[in-house]
């Protein structure tokens, strides 16, 4: 009787230690698909929250579109569909205009860091503001690296956009290579490939190097325009406002904390492995394209234009452009 009694007693405690484990299970949805780079940078960090909170809280990371697309999942998780996103606000730009400026700042950086200098020098604040605003809370910041642009053509300076069928994100960098002269189409990443081969488009602005030769894109579009000629769009981890207000406040802090090193993670695996990438597709017959600054130049002034023209249309891309003015300027960006 004592032996049975004292197996009961640790069946207890046992299912008490696993009730406590699943404290807090979160579903995330990513933008992005399985086998990305960045998606598995994502996974790892999401994957690890369960360990490094000693098993209070826990993430499952969803693929891209696995239970809504991307541009609806702000509003899934405002409705609470799913807990959280890790995705660019440029995919929430039909929510408002001003997502797409927030999400993709096309051409405002110098390199990727900037990025991370800007929300950890003000403008995480404002961001955050501005997500919450509609029912959600920022958690963190990354930077999937500095996305090349593979093209079956050689486009070697801003004239040689005339007519290119490209396919571009909606928002500001839709608009960007409108007014560069090219024929931007929306295509989702999972049908570039199959697009640039039937000729559908001849160039795409999408993901990194190193995941384009992964992908095997440069096969057909083997003039990559590299390094980019617009910023790297940055991505918002963000999660349901009421169910992160209901947390503990040293869970909360764990959070935020938690995924600063997805941030440093994402940015340093992508330009090593960007490298390594280059190297490959060399070897392989691929002619990557260098472009001169003062080409660059040219896409940065149609950029800024299109800056002001989001903030004078949104009140969110107002707050965000008055921010990001400031610390450019601060910078010696402007």
């Amino acid at each position: 009787m004592k032996i049975k009694q004292f197996a009961l007693t640790i069946s207890s405690i046992l299912l008490a230690g696993s009730a406590l484990a699943a404290d807090i299970s979160l579903n995330f949805q990513s933008s992005n698909f399985t086998g990305e780079q960045v998606y598995t940078v994502q996974k790892k960090w999401t994957d690890t929250v369960e360990k490094s909170s000693n098993g209070r809280i826990h993430i499952d990371l969803l693929p891209l579109d696995s239970v809504l697309k991307s541009s609806d999942m702000l509003t899934g998780v405002r409705n609470g569909i799913i807990d959280g996103a890790i995705a660019t606000a440029a995919m929430y730009s039909g929510e408002d205009p001003g997502f797409g400026l927030i999400g993709d700042t096309i051409s405002a950086w110098n390199s990727d860091e900037d990025i991370l200098k800007f929300y950890y020098g003000g403008g995480l604040e404002v961001v955050d503001k501005i997500f919450q605003a509609y029912g959600a809370k920022l958690i963190g910041v990354s930077v999937t690296g500095s996305e090349s642009l593979p093209s079956k053509v050689k486009l070697e300076k801003v004239e040689d956009f005339k007519g290119v069928k490209m396919r571009a994100p909606s928002g500001p960098i839709q608009k960007l290579f409108a007014r560069m002269g090219a024929a931007p189409v929306g295509l989702p990443g999972s049908e570039i490939y199959t697009a640039l081969e039937k000729g559908i488009i001849d160039a795409a602005d999408f993901s990194t190097f190193a995941n384009n030769q992964k992908q095997g894109v440069h096969d057909i579009a083997k003039y990559p325009i590299y390094p980019g000629i617009h910023s790297s769009p940055t991505v918002h981890v963000i999660m349901n406002l009421k169910k992160w207000n209901a947390l503990p406040e040293d869970d909360q802090s764990f959070l935020v904390e938690h995924f600063k090193g997805m941030a440093l993670e994402s940015l340093l695996q992508a330009h090593y492995e960007d490298r390594i990438a280059y190297g490959e597709a060399i070897k392989e017959g691929v002619t990557p394209i260098a472009w001169e600054q003062k080409e660059i130049d040219k896409v940065r002034a149609y950029a800024k234009a299109i800056w002001k023209e989001t903030a004078d249309n949104s009140e969110i891309g107002k707050m965000y452009y008055d921010v990001l003015i400031k610390y450019l300027d601060s910078q010696g960006m402007l």
